[in-house]
Formats: C-alpha cells, structure tokens, sequence
C-alpha cells in the first residue's frame, strides 16, 4: 500500500503546482496560446488558424461587396511531455511533510517547467524561421531611440500595434534602465524605473527581460514580437490505467492550462515520488510577426 506525504490531498498538490506555474506563465500566455483541457494522446496535434492582412474598400463608390479573405492553417504537434519527478524518502516525508514540498519541490520545479516551455519556444528563433533583422548593433547603444526603429521595423512589416513585446537579456534591459529618456519617466508620474528596476512600455513595447536566448544565431539579445509569432498547446496528459498509484489535475478555468500530478511508492528504492507534468506544443506562428534584436 502506498505511503502518504504527510497526510496531504493530492489534489491540493496539484492545485498549489498550478498556482506556482501560473505565476511564471506571463510571458508565454501573451502569445497565441490554446490551452485545452481535453486528454491528449500522444503524437496530437492542434490546428489553428491565423488571419491573413486584409484590405480596405470604399463602400461609398463600391458598395457592400465582398472582399475576399484568407487564412492560414497552422498545425502545433503536441510532442513535448515535461515535467519534474521527485523521490522523498520515508525518514523525509515523515521530517519535512509537506512544507519540504512546497519549499524544496513546487515552487522551483514549476519555475523550471516554465523556463523549459520558454527555451523551447525561443529555439524556433532561427534566421531561417524568422528573417527579419531590427536592430543590430552593440549593447551600449540600445536606448530608447532603438526602440523606435525597431518600432517602425515591425510597422513596416504590417504587425498591428496591439500586443507588442520587447524581450531582451537582461544587458539590453539595463541599459534601458540606465537611459535618461526613460528614467525621466519620473516627471510624468512614475518612477518604477529607479524604485523597483521596471520598465514603462517604451514605444509601444511591454518590455521584458529573459536571459536564456539560444545560441542559434550570433549575438541574439532579444527580439520583438506581437503575440501571432508563435504558438503554443497545452493538453492533460493522458491518465494511466491500471496503474497502482494516485492521479490528481488542476485546470486553471480562465486559461485551460492544466497540470497532472501523480503519486506512488517505489518499494525499490524506499521513495514516495511525486511527479509534476504538462504535455504542450509550440510552433512558428507568423515569421512577420517577429524581429530580431543583435547586438555585440
């Protein structure tokens, strides 16, 4: 029979994973995200549909005619299963209970689910993937004047205003910080920039920082994005039958996101083990959508 982990349900686990990883999901939820709760098999996929530009005609010589629209069919393959497993031994579990859980466990491992969605993410950032260059110059000079041309790259590739993100190392970041332009933010009634390190948007850019860019392209510091560059799925996992251990999951009702935890004993090793786990997909949304930020 299986060992307990201090009396606690495994259900709230599960719940107090999802708080966790939803704290750290910001960033990826900004982009076209598609969390469903249906149970995934493995090797699914999700079709989804991007909106080509449109074009404008006047009614007032023309009419209500029709003008054609399109649309592209974009499929994100449910591959990457991740997630954490943790082996408690008994003198553990009956030590620490759960405040060992969520001290050593929930927190840091749910951070690093996220990371993992979000390296996968920006491994698609590849010239091959994503052509277009917006700045590409050195570190010290990215102020705010750079924004702005990176601005009016995205503006010539026709990316709607609406949405847009800045992410860039944190090297990039602060020398946003330290530009007077942007410190003497203060006059206009906030000074976040000084107290608390945070950025207003800057030409219309929520502005963020991510120190793990791949490698994939010298020099990579940041890019600049609205939410149609990539997309992301999320599925629960499928649950396992005849299997002698616990299932619990925890839907967010706003997002779909779910997260599937699981608990059993392994009497070989003596550990009660805990495992933390999404199922998601991303994938290439519109290469138009998104400009690359070089910088030496």
């Amino acid at each position: 029979m299986a060992n307990t982990l201090g009396g606690v349900n495994l259900t709230i686990i599960a719940q107090d994973s999802l708080t966790t990883l939803l704290a750290e999901f910001p960033l990826i939820s900004k982009f076209s995200t598609n969390f469903g709760g249906d149970i995934a098999s493995r090797g699914e996929a999700v079709t989804t549909r991007l909106a080509n530009s449109v074009s404008v005609t006047d009614i007032g010589a023309n009419g209500y005619a029709k003008s054609d629209v399109t649309s592209v069919a974009k499929t994100v393959t449910l591959s990457n299963h991740k997630g954490f497993v943790m082996g408690f031994t008994d003198g553990e579990v009956a030590k620490g209970g759960y405040d060992l859980l969520r001290r050593t466990f929930i927190r840091p491992a749910a951070h690093a689910v996220s990371k993992a969605v979000l390296d996968d993410m920006f491994a698609l950032v590849t010239s091959g993937n994503y052509s277009s260059t917006g700045y590409n110059s050195t570190v010290a000079a990215f102020d705010a004047d750079a924004v702005a041309t990176v601005s009016q790259t995205l503006t010539d590739l026709d990316v709607p205003q609406a949405g847009r993100l800045l992410i860039v190392k944190p090297s990039l970041y602060t020398a946003l910080a330290k530009d007077n332009a942007i410190q003497a933010q203060y006059a206009s009634g906030t000074n976040a920039p000084l107290t608390e390190n945070l950025l207003p948007r800057i030409h219309g850019f929520e502005v963020n920082q991510y120190s793990a860019f791949p490698a994939t392209i010298t020099n990579l510091k940041g890019i600049a994005v609205s939410p149609e560059a990539f997309l992301i799925a999320t599925r629960q996992p499928a649950l396992p039958t005849n299997w002698y251990g616990d299932v619990a999951s925890a839907t967010d009702e706003k997002s779909g996101l779910t997260v599937q935890v699981r608990e059993w004993y392994d009497g070989t090793s003596g550990e009660q083990k805990l495992s933390m786990s999404i199922l998601y997909g991303i994938a290439v949304g519109n290469p138009n959508c998104l400009t690359k930020i070089i910088a030496s």
